[in-house]
């Protein structure tokens, strides 16, 4: 049995990069690497059935399954996924899980631990379930993706920014593979990416990420009128910013004040950058 944690991501703006090479396909952009995450158990299994549960119910999680198929193709698995925040709210889960589980496959192969962000990074592209989330997990507490694709083939810098922020999830999930197969939509996150990404650059300050983040989530008309009424509640007195892509926000209102503003109905979280990457925590 292998066991392994892996930090979700935020990304606070972003832009497309797509090649026809799925290793220099990624995005470019800034983000935040979560002290939360994901936990994955691995079992192996006497035939070659990927058996996946996923916060204690069965289920598909093709991005999960790819990994192992890539990293150990003859093999059967008894997958245990359990997430420390939402599915499907811009917060990395699904990269997460991914790098989660290569990092057991590669403990029972006993393959380089490169090859668990190499899988994690492909199924992530491949499903549409994101683009540069693997590459900011493994890039730091505030990674900036300065060019595509997980190392060697992107290049992630980090400014380490010390600052801490509540998470708020205000609405219904929100299907990232519908966003990155929308041409149109993926227009506006390009343009809106590059120029946030060249304005950060001059200054890296949390001020700074939460102003771009803002001014991106609004370029790119993706905010639900969830988004849009907490953000005006929150932004009366602190910043706030829409998490990428997700019906959540990220604030620097602790979480007793963002509650207070919000309502005891939103699910609030409270995070810091990690300075810890993904982890084996157990073999056995």
């Amino acid at each position: 049995m292998m066991k392994a944690f892996c930090p979700g991501h935020i990304s606070c703006f972003f832009s497309p990069v797509v090649t026809d090479d799925v290793m220099t396909t990624g995005s470019l952009g800034a983000g935040i690497r979560l002290n939360t995450g994901v936990t994955v158990t691995a079992e192996e299994r006497c035939d070659k059935k990927i058996m996946i549960i996923m916060d204690g119910s069965p289920c598909k999680a093709e991005i999960t399954e790819n990994v192992v198929k890539i990293i150990s193709p003859d093999t059967g698995f008894d997958i245990i996924i359990e997430n420390d925040l939402p599915l499907s709210q811009g917060m990395g889960m699904s990269a997460a899980g991914a790098v989660a589980t290569g990092l057991c496959m590669t403990s029972f192969t006993e393959a380089d631990e490169y090859e668990a962000y190499k899988a994690a990074h492909i199924a992530e592209v491949m499903n549409k379930g994101g683009l540069g989330d693997v590459a900011g997990i493994i890039g730091g507490s505030t990674p900036i993706r300065l060019k595509a694709g997980i190392p060697p083939y992107g290049r992630v810098i980090d400014p380490s920014l010390n600052i801490k922020f509540t998470v708020a999830v205000v609405g219904p999930r929100i299907v990232t593979k519908n966003i990155l197969s929308d041409r149109n939509i993926m227009k506006r996150v390009s343009s809106a990416g590059e120029f946030c990404l060249n304005e950060y650059m001059n200054s890296q300050t949390e001020k700074m990420l939460y102003s771009l983040s803002s001014l991106f989530s609004e370029r790119i008309t993706l905010e639900t009128k969830e988004i849009k009424n907490a953000l005006n509640l929150l932004r009366k007195d602190h910043d706030a910013s829409m998490c990428m892509l997700g019906n959540s926000i990220f604030t620097n209102a602790n979480e007793k004040e963002t509650r207070n503003i919000l309502g005891d109905d939103v699910k609030i979280f409270s995070c810091s950058p990690s300075s810890d990457g993904p982890r084996i925590i157990r073999k056995a």
